[in-house]
């Protein structure tokens, strides 16, 4: 029973009115309601892992499948079964594919999805989301490009993969369902106010089929495909849009698009990331494009897009460009006796192509008054007799990398290279496989993690299988074997230290597996965890292409190995090429001509003083001070090539006065990365 009861009048007037209602059958209504909530919430529940297991146990079959193609493509098969065993593996992977969606939105729904949080470089984030989807898009002839507004924070902390996992959900739409024309991303920032967030806005707009405006509520429901002829001629599983909701979502912000029917799409979404410091997109390489400014370059493309990225980063770089959309105009500015320093054409254009134009020009400029760089894709180039005739400084593939850009213009105008090995463009040895050749398997649970590094083994010839957890390792090894496994240290069912362990116990050495560890998070820790556990090697994410060379390189190595060794090498610790450049650099040095002694030296005498400064300051709370103290030995640690101590000096000084983060625990892990390298200093020492 519910009752009420109010008072009418004044005074002695006063007439108190009582109500009295029967609510048992309300109560019962809303009680049915919550079980009925409930028990949907339960299905639901039970639904999704259904789902999660049943995957699960589709995977493993169908990891043999691909695992046995490998196999059978590496004897001697006719080209029918070759071609035969290609379509098998293809369309298992295919699968493959769809499985992990379904997986992937099956722990969305029960919960079980973690973000990470670590500092990344966004321009190269968004950089190998394209790269995924850039073979389709050659295929097809589309333009990729990117277009980072001038405000976005260079490097924010956030879950890198999840955000590249929407980035190529988005992007595997746009050039699936555009069949000419181009797809452009771009991304745009506002600082929240009194905090050092931003809230970031994506955009990933194509020149496709478009979307009905009556079909784009249903865009992002699960398993949802638009019609029955879109997944018969795209195909798909329509979770990618639903996964793509879910993240943004769990990262702060939302996803909507805009779009007209035979006119193309733009997909918007919006996330909350913390700044990974001060630097913003428009500072990006400027201390290195010193010797650029003034330059004169001319710029040839016909796409609108291509001519504003390279107009606009040519201004931030201090050039002074100038820029048309033909052949013929390009050839009038020429003649006219315009007088560039430098010149990049596209190659494919209407009317004159790059190679015409840079034949034309040819007749006009040498090669040494007028470096050619060809803006083009690898399905483009020229042959080696067009190459050698019109004497082009450099290839340039699309889309359009900055780092590269900078790198190519140096090179044309013959300034030496200032910038850090990571920015460098890496020529990938597509022959490697041939000369070393090696069976690999990764082992990752992330998709798109598995893409990127698939992606790369590509780049260097090599073919790879992928599982998703340990325990999928484990029977890959059962059935085949391989010369190395790429190890991701936390997946679900069984994480990489464990699989290790067990590979180490289950298999004698001569049919081991040379193991690497792979994960974002490269603390001393891990290191020693992964050695023990039987890793012979460590590769930090994001990954160090130069690193991961080595590692392909050396993986047959028969040799016994120092392991210790191999976690400080390959850009976790040490920067040898640094080293190396400093051994060759002439100076007086010691007295006896050894700069790199005497470097060495001065750099181990300066640490002796500074690390008890430090320790003062953190004992003091003396937070100013600790960054001060920061800021120097960072100086000194990276023009000595110590990567991972001038990481921790960089994340002291701007977390100094952060009070969430343990100054003392930073110190720490300092002091013993600095006691890890030590040895390898002194030993480098001796060689000099």
């Amino acid at each position: 029973m519910e009752a009420s009861i109010c008072a009418i009048g004044h005074g002695d007037d006063l007439v108190f009115t009582a109500i009295v209602r029967d609510v048992s059958e309300r109560k019962a209504q809303t009680e049915e309601l919550r079980k009925a909530k409930e028990i949907a919430e339960s299905a639901d529940y039970a639904k999704s892992m259904f789902l999660a297991n049943m995957s699960h146990e589709i995977r493993t079959p169908l990891n043999a499948v691909v695992g046995m193609t490998s196999l059978l493509l590496d004897t001697h098969l006719s080209d029918e079964q070759r071609d035969c065993t290609e379509t098998i593996r293809s369309s298992s992977e295919a699968l493959l594919d769809i499985i992990n969606d379904i997986l992937d939105y099956s722990k969305i729904e029960v919960g079980k999805l973690e973000l990470e949080s670590q500092p990344f470089d966004l321009r190269g984030c968004i950089e190998e989301s394209l790269d995924l989807v850039s073979p389709v898009a050659v295929n097809k002839q589309l333009n990729l490009a990117y277009m980072i507004d001038d405000q976005v924070p260079a490097v924010i902390t956030s879950d890198i993969s999840r955000l590249r996992q929407i980035l190529v959900n988005l992007l595997s739409n746009a050039t699936k369902f555009t069949l000419r024309g181009e797809v452009l991303v771009k991304v745009e920032a506002d600082r929240i106010p009194e905090s050092s967030r931003y809230r970031l806005r994506f955009s990933v707009a194509d020149t496709g089929i478009g979307i009905a405006a009556d079909e784009i509520d249903e865009l992002f429901k699960p398993f949802n495909q638009l019609d029955a002829s879109t997944t018969r001629k795209f195909g798909g599983t329509g979770l990618g849009l639903a996964i793509s909701r879910r993240l943004v979502e769990i990262m702060g912000g939302r996803i909507w698009v805009e779009s007209e029917l035979g006119r193309g799409s733009t997909f918007h979404f919006d996330i909350v990331a913390e700044a990974g410091g001060d630097d913003l997109a428009q500072s990006f390489l400027q201390e290195h494009a010193i010797e650029l400014t003034g330059r004169k370059i001319l710029i040839v493309d016909d796409n609108v897009t291509n001519r504003r990225i390279l107009v606009k980063q040519s201004l931030l770089w201090g050039l002074l460009p100038s820029a048309t959309a033909s052949g013929i105009e390009a050839m009038d500015l020429v003649r006219h006796g315009d007088e560039f320093d430098i010149a990049i054409l596209d190659m494919s254009m209407p009317e004159m192509d790059g190679l015409d134009l840079a034949r034309q020009i040819r007749e006009y400029r040498s090669a040494e008054s007028l470096p050619l760089i060809m803006l083009t894709s690898l399905s483009q180039r020229p042959n080696s007799n067009l190459m050698d005739e019109i004497q082009f400084s450099s290839f340039l593939n699309k889309p359009i990398k900055a780092s590269q850009l900078l790198e190519a213009f140096k090179a044309a105008l013959g300034v030496e290279s200032t910038m850090d090995k990571p920015f460098a463009p890496v020529n990938f040895d597509a022959s490697l496989a041939q000369s070393n050749p090696l069976r690999i398997l990764i082992a990752e649970d992330n998709v798109i993690n598995q893409k990127v590094v698939q992606r790369l083994l590509q780049k260097f010839g090599y073919r790879s299988d992928v599982v998703s957890n340990g325990a999928e390792a484990l029977n890959a090894l059962e059935r085949q074997h391989y010369d190395l496994i790429l190890m991701d240290l936390h997946m679900p069912v069984m994480d990489g230290l464990e699989a290790s362990e067990k590979i180490l116990q289950k298999f004698p050495p001569a049919q081991r597996p040379r193991i690497v560890a792979m994960t974002a998070n490269v603390l001393p820790g891990d290191r020693e965890a992964c050695r023990e556990a039987g890793m012979q090697d460590f590769l930090a994410k994001p990954i160090n292409l130069d690193h991961f060379y080595r590692i392909l390189s050396n993986a047959n190595s028969s040799t016994d190995q120092d392991l210790s060794t191999n976690f400080v090498d390959g850009s976790v610790d040490i920067d040898f090429e640094r080293i190396e450049m400093i051994r060759a650099t002439p100076g007086e040095g010691d007295g006896d001509g050894n700069l790199l002694a005497w470097v060495i030296d001065t750099f181990i005498a300066d640490t002796e003083e500074r690390l008890p400064e430090m320790r003062d300051a953190v004992e003091r709370s003396d937070w100013n001070r600790l960054a001060e103290e920061a800021h120097r030995f960072y100086s000194s640690t990276s023009n000595l090539g110590l990567i991972k101590i001038s990481n921790i000096c960089i994340e002291m000084e701007l977390e100094a006065a952060n009070p969430d983060v343990n100054k003392a625990e930073l110190l720490e892990l300092l002091v013993e990365a600095y006691e890890r390298v030590l040895p390898e200093l002194e030993r480098q020492k001796s060689l000099s």
